[in-house]
């Protein structure tokens, strides 16, 4: 049987993207070992952060799957 995938890509401005590898350096400056989470972990978690944010100012309202 064939699965649905769970991830659809997103498009994303360059500056949004270099917003992530800033990011992504910040987090490998601050790891003892250098290394650092993808640009999709990181943008997964910002979304996640947003769309919380978002169900919280509208009480529960919107629901959210993660």
């Amino acid at each position: 049987m064939i699965q649905k995938p769970t991830v659809k890509p997103v498009l994303m401005r360059i500056n949004q993207i270099e917003a992530l590898r800033k990011i992504q350096e910040e987090e490998r400056t601050k790891s003892p070992l250098g290394v650092a989470p993808t640009i999709h972990v990181i943008a997964r978690g910002l979304m996640d952060k947003a769309l919380a944010k978002l169900v919280r100012r509208h009480n529960g309202a919107i629901t959210t799957f993660g």
